[in-house]
């Protein structure tokens, strides 16, 4: 069991310590943890807070698989994954916050439904950004976060800070997908435009939002909800 002082007021912590938390963050309950540099390009709100916890859940191994007739979809939503991802950011913070460091939970994507005036801060930072300055993943065709081990078979939060952590040395700037296009071949919106990601480009130009969002007009009549998902069952990570 790692154990911690209780109280440090701003605290220089070293890289030691740095190390020590991210095993914290995977003892409480996170399959993936890394820390990034995220203060470039950082929304003036949140400039104080420059460096990123980013944390990420597998899903279950054969949950989210639906099928009717030969329409196939994969749901991405797990409310006991987000339960999971949400009580590790509250340990984060309170161990942070103990220390002294200011910090901001940006909760799981499908968790963004409270009307408060901190979820107003939600929409300045994603998810992406703090994996992939973390070394955790990149942007696939897809526009879909890829892990390595997991592929897009995750979910994410964030915790941003400005306490001293010691953030990855190597981030994703651009994709590991290469010449692989199972998910621009399988999409059946035909809806991934086969772009490559680099860092600083926007999400829009990887996919056709309409012909993704029209698709899933026709998912819902099935499933009642808008779901497709094929892009991340097909992708050979995570497999």
């Amino acid at each position: 069991m790692l154990k911690f002082p209780l109280r440090m007021k701003k605290s220089l912590m070293t890289d030691v310590e740095s190390e020590l938390l991210k095993e914290k963050i995977i003892d409480w309950g996170a399959t993936l943890a890394g820390f990034g540099d995220v203060s470039v390009g950082l929304a003036p709100e949140l400039k104080h807070m420059p460096n990123a916890i980013a944390l990420a859940v597998k899903h279950p191994r054969y949950g989210g698989i639906n099928k009717s007739g030969s329409m196939i979809v994969y749901s991405s939503h797990y409310e006991e994954v987000d339960h999971v991802l949400e009580s590790v950011q509250k340990k984060i913070i309170t161990f942070l916050k103990a220390r002294g460091w200011r910090t901001l939970a940006i909760p799981p994507d499908s968790a963004k439904t409270d009307k408060s005036f901190i979820s107003k801060l939600y929409s300045l930072f994603p998810h992406k950004t703090a994996a992939t300055c973390s070394g955790l993943g990149w942007i696939g065709k897809s526009g879909l976060l890829v892990n390595r081990e997991y592929g897009a078979r995750m979910s994410w939060a964030t915790v941003l800070t400005d306490a001293p952590l010691l953030v990855s040395k190597t981030p994703y700037t651009e994709s590991d997908c290469g010449n692989c296009s199972r998910c621009v071949d399988a999409c059946p919106a035909s809806a991934i435009r086969d772009i490559i990601w680099k860092r600083g480009d926007k999400a829009e130009v990887f996919i056709d939002v309409d012909a993704c969002a029209e698709y899933m007009n026709q998912t819902v009549k099935v499933f009642q909800k808008h779901i497709c998902g094929v892009c991340v069952l097909v992708c050979p990570y995570g497999k």
